[in-house]
């Protein structure tokens, strides 16, 4: 039987990294904003302010031909087919790197009319084009950094990439203080581009490890092909990020117009809980696409299920704890936001409690969209990504419409509503296709190629059993007797090299093996630290494969 017990250290091991990486991320924008406000004044910061959509469209390029992609190569590694992880590779980069020069150049040329749309105001419209003009300049190294940074969490190393994110964080806030001391605004932003240019020098290391899964490859062999592949990976998470920048425009302006400057207030104390449970659940919606897109790549799908059976139960319990402290003790979020006087602090604390109940519904959400996106249901996961924020618009509109006073209970509203949607139409879907897992969507077989999984203990005579029961299983798939012998001889001495770096703490290691057409591909995950199968990998020759990955290692084997 499977267990949880190795999927659940991946799981832990990628979201203290990408915690970590959300965490400094977000904490060199606000230490930026203070910083600024403080050395030249609420006009700096209010100019910031005003750039923001524009960095978040650059970033919608990095998700559009990096994080796309990325998810392609977690399958293609999981399917330990290395030159499809190259082609894709090496196409997102290029394409990075294209875009990032054009998105710089135009940018940078057009900064003038760009800021005049979106800053109007006068006064800080000279602050806003002197940041605009250096950070449209710098777009190149958003881009790139960002797109870099996707792959190499996907490889199995997102605490390199934790590390260069707080490395560049730190530098940022550092060169912060002395830059706009000499330069001003423009310092703040030479400071944030230089945070970039860190966290992709460091980042990029990994692409010289021998552990690497890139290598750069002839970018014009199946070129289109594997570019529309990318692109359609890569939309819907695209529109996913675009659509939520239009969404908070219309809801601020329809609250606006029905609160007046005391309902925007809310609402952007209201914007900030959200934010802040994103750093959550950014962690495990990388992880589900990180690790996901490689247990689907393998066709392990009991392991996928574990993940997401984990993934949900970890959003829920956090965020049960969150909304709690919400419902007990909102007085804390508004005396931290600043509300002032009996009537707003009360008005403030009783939104939050009505506005803390959307956060589960739609945790759950999200996590059902990245699951979708990796098992290529893409148009369900857009629907979703769409459905998540039209619903918030439409709910809004007619609460405000019928009962204004009541205009928060939209929110957690909206959410229920759907996931009861999502609900239906999953089950529809279920019923068209019966290989498919109600709710879930995970396929119940690999697609007519048979397959065995379990956890085996670190006991020499249980490992013997389990190969055995293997050996059962290919017989009555039909696999040739000299095949089995193979089978029986290299897992046998890949389970004794796992069982002979066993920690005390280690339960268990997962052993999966799949007959693809006329071969067998075997899958053994430890969670631990790195071992040493060279000497064992040299008897095999091509056949084994070691990679260490999100705190396991991974044995693969192909006879």
């Amino acid at each position: 039987m499977r267990n949880s017990f190795v999927t659940s250290k991946a799981l832990k091991n990628f979201l203290s990294a990408s915690i970590l990486t959300s965490v400094a991320a977000q904490l060199a924008v606000t230490t930026d904003a203070i910083i600024v406000s403080h050395m030249i004044g609420p006009n700096a910061i209010s100019a910031i302010n005003m750039v923001v959509p524009l960095t978040m469209f650059f970033s919608c390029f990095s998700i559009l031909l990096g994080l796309g992609a990325s998810v392609l190569a977690a399958k293609a590694i999981g399917g330990h087919d290395k030159e499809k992880v190259n082609r894709i590779f090496t196409i997102s980069i290029l394409l990075l790197v294209l875009s990032g020069i054009a998105i710089s150049l135009l940018s940078f040329n057009f900064s003038g009319d760009i800021v005049g749309m979106i800053c109007p105001d006068t006064e800080i419209y000279p602050y806003a084009l002197r940041y605009t003009k250096v950070i449209t300049l710098g777009s190149f190294f958003l881009i790139i950094s960002n797109g870099v940074n996707y792959f190499v969490s996907t490889d199995g190393s997102p605490s390199l990439v934790a590390k260069g994110v707080v490395a560049g964080a730190v530098a940022n806030v550092i060169l912060d203080i002395i830059m706009v001391h000499i330069m001003g605004i423009a310092g703040s932003a030479i400071a944030t581009v230089l945070n970039y240019i860190i966290t992709l020098l460091i980042v990029s290391t990994h692409f010289f490890k021998k552990s690497s899964s890139y290598r750069l490859v002839n970018p014009f062999r199946k070129f289109w092909s594997q570019l529309a592949k990318n692109i359609y990976e890569g939309l819907p998470l695209m529109l996913g990020n675009l659509f939520l920048g239009g969404a908070v425009l219309i809801v601020n302006q329809m609250i606006l117009d029905a609160a007046g400057a005391d309902g925007i207030y809310i609402w952007s104390v209201c914007l900030q809980v959200l934010m802040i449970t994103f750093v959550v659940l950014n962690g495990v919606g990388n992880a589900m696409l990180s690790i996901g897109g490689v247990l689907v790549g393998e066709k392990d799908y009991n392991g996928l299920r574990i993940l997401t059976k984990l993934s949900i139960r970890l959003v829920c319990c956090v965020l049960s704890l969150f909304v709690i402290f919400v419902l007990a003790f909102p007085g804390i979020l508004s005396f931290m936001f600043g509300a002032e006087g009996e009537s707003n602090v009360a008005d403030l604390n009783n939104s939050l409690r009505i506005f803390s109940l959307l956060l589960i519904p739609f945790a759950v959400t999200l996590v059902m969209r990245f699951l979708f996106q990796i098992l290529e249901h893409r148009i369900l996961s857009l629907l979703l990504s769409v459905g998540q924020l039209l619903f918030i618009i439409l709910c809004l509109w007619l609460f405000i419409e019928i009962t204004p006073e009541n205009l928060w209970w939209s929110f957690p509203f909206s959410a229920i509503m759907l996931i009861v949607i999502q609900f239906a139409a999953t089950i529809s879907l279920h019923m068209k296709r019966r290989n498919l897992s109600p709710i879930t969507l995970i396929p119940k077989d690999n697609g007519g190629e048979p397959s065995i999984d379990f956890s085996v203990t670190y006991d020499e005579e249980e490992t013997q059993n389990a190969v055995k029961r293997v050996e059962q299983f290919l017989a009555r798939c039909n696999v040739a007797a000299a095949k089995i012998e193979e089978f029986r001889h290299c897992c046998t001495g890949l389970a004794a090299v796992l069982r002979s770096h066993a920690e005390k703490k280690k339960r268990c290691f997962d052993l999966h093996v799949r007959v693809a057409k006329d071969e067998i591909h075997t899958v053994l995950r430890d969670a631990g630290n790195m071992i040493d199968a060279k000497e064992f990998i040299k008897e095999f020759a091509e056949k084994v494969e070691h990679k260490y990955m999100y705190g396991q290692n991974i044995l693969f084997a192909r006879h």
